[in-house]
């Protein structure tokens, strides 16, 4: 399933009102034990979709997700299935997503980094991975894998706007997020739910000056 149809760790960002939020992509994975549900993910938490209003941000961490009982199952029986068989794929993804989802991004990102050992691909899962490196605090990890997906999958712009994102407000590079941008509006008209890059680029301007 997805664990967001359009973006996952995803997010949408309306730079006007909360800078600095990622857009991240989920990844199909095998069905999901007996707690499976849709879960439709904002990566970062609090952000705004694409396409909705303006959200507050959460205060104090952790968000209401910590607290979601059907979450908690599926990360139980997860863990039941990885005890059994530690290095099947898919089950390490659906882990790692839904200690995303429950904002536990350490082991969010110990999950990614075991199926990443496995096979190392997938744009979406280098997006999550590179989302949760960044809530952790280390942006320049996190642009490494968004460019790492982007490179591998020139057409998930995802990555390629995280990473824009990431250098302009963790990394303070105006000039490398410009770069982001600029390879970013190569792909308009090319991909699907491209966003709308024009704040970030007042915002890129704003802090180049």
């Amino acid at each position: 399933m997805w664990k967001n149809p359009v973006v996952t760790a995803v997010v949408g960002v309306l730079l006007g009102f909360f800078a600095g939020y990622l857009i991240g992509q989920r990844q199909p994975e095998a069905a999901p034990p007996a707690a499976a549900s849709t879960n439709p993910h904002a990566g970062v938490p609090g952000a705004p979709p694409l396409s909705g209003e303006a959200q507050k941000p959460p205060t104090g961490g952790r968000t209401a997700a910590t607290a979601n009982p059907q979450l908690l199952e599926q990360a139980r029986e997860l863990e039941g299935l990885l005890a059994k068989d530690p290095k099947n794929y898919d089950h390490l993804v659906q882990m790692a997503n839904t200690e995303y989802d429950l904002n536990d991004f350490i082991k969010a990102v110990q999950y990614y980094e075991r199926a990443r050992a496995i096979k190392d691909d997938s744009a979406d899962v280098m997006t999550d991975l590179g989302v949760a490196y960044k809530e952790i605090g280390q942006p320049k990890k996190a642009v490494e894998l968004f460019d790492k997906a982007a490179d591998l999958h020139p057409e998930h712009w995802q990555s390629r706007y995280n990473a824009a994102v990431v250098r302009l407000f963790d990394l303070n590079d105006a000039a490398g997020a410009k770069q982001e941008v600029d390879k970013l509006k190569q792909l308009q008209g090319k991909v699907p739910n491209l966003p709308d890059l024009s704040g970030l680029e007042s915002e890129i301007a704003r802090r180049a000056k």
